[in-house]
């Protein structure tokens, strides 16, 4: 048999597939449609329509570039903190039991979302400052148990800003990595705000990791540039609440230009470890008007109530 008769047995069971023949078509011409969700246009195949010019390449050209050059929006990478990592070093998570510490800052933090209806100053309420007096007292568990107990609320949303920017720790508390954050924006204007927020995949939860390390982070935390961010972040959105995980009053200068722009400061007290004068100092840092109370943190007895004249209104 010859090799062309071998072929048209081939090409004989597709002839069969429909009820008429297949009848031979001109090679498809590409015709442009725009998909209106699509940041640049698809391409289709489609037959040459009969009486129709072909198509300027000219022309063409000078429709589809415009819609390259759209940027094309990359979706919100979602990071997933490490429940297992948060339950060894005690702080909370969102299905967690209903455990000691989760029940002391339940208690927390229904003074703080009290205060956001009748602010004691002209600063926001929902600006929110953990700090202690010295390194070690475990403001950073207290800022992020704290955090996720108010992202448990079925109507606040919370933002988690690591400002302890020479020593940052909250990403590692989460168990998730971040490089860019608040001192990036800060010194570089062409970095935007949503561009270094870390979204969890606590539904209600993001982070602002502190970012790039800068000699002048002080002078950062008191520019211009840093009262417009927290202006925004303030009242972009009426139901979050912003924690700023701070750096110790006693141990970096900080601490105190971040406290003059708080609605409400939480002062972190270790149990059986700080004293009353290195508390005393702290506090004589800051305005103490906007402080809300003070947290002790690491007391052994669940009854136990720590005071320090007027600023001891909770305790965990």
């Amino acid at each position: 048999m010859r090799t062309i008769e071998r072929v048209a047995e081939l090409l004989e069971p597709v002839e069969r597939l429909g009820s008429k023949p297949v009848e031979p078509t001109a090679p498809p011409a590409i015709e442009r449609a725009v998909n209106p969700d699509a940041a640049i246009p698809v391409l289709t195949a489609a037959g040459n329509r009969a009486g129709q010019p072909e198509p300027n390449p000219a022309d063409v050209q000078d429709r589809v570039e415009p819609l390259l050059e759209r940027p094309v929006a990359k979706p919100a990478e979602i990071h997933r903190v490490d429940r297992a990592h948060m339950r060894r070093q005690g702080i909370i998570t969102p299905e967690g039991n209903r455990t000691h510490n989760a029940e002391s800052f339940r208690r927390i933090k229904r003074q703080i979302l009290a205060n956001l209806g009748k602010p004691k100053s002209a600063l926001p309420p929902n600006l929110v400052l953990m700090t202690s007096a010295l390194s070690g007292e475990g403001k950073t568990f207290c800022s992020v148990s704290l955090a996720i107990s108010i992202a448990l609320e079925l109507d606040r949303t919370v933002l988690l800003v690591d400002a302890d920017v020479a020593k940052p720790s909250v990403p590692q508390a989460l168990g998730i990595e971040a490089q860019r954050g608040l001192l990036d924006v800060l010194v570089d204007p062409r970095i935007k705000l949503e561009d270094v927020l870390c979204k969890t995949d606590i539904g209600k939860l993001t982070l602002l990791p502190a970012g790039t390390v800068q000699p002048n982070a002080t002078e950062l935390m008191a520019s211009g540039a840093m009262r417009r961010m927290l202006q925004e972040i303030a009242e972009r959105y009426h139901d979050r609440v912003v924690i700023f995980d701070s750096p110790p009053l006693l141990a970096a200068s900080e601490a105190a230009v971040l406290a003059g722009q708080m609605g409400q400061i939480v002062v972190v007290v270790e149990a059986g470890k700080t004293s009353e004068a290195a508390l005393m100092a702290a506090l004589a840092r800051i305005e103490t008007g906007n402080v809300t109370g003070l947290l002790l943190n690491k007391g052994e007895d669940p009854g136990l109530r720590y005071h320090y004249g007027e600023y001891g209104k909770f305790a965990k």
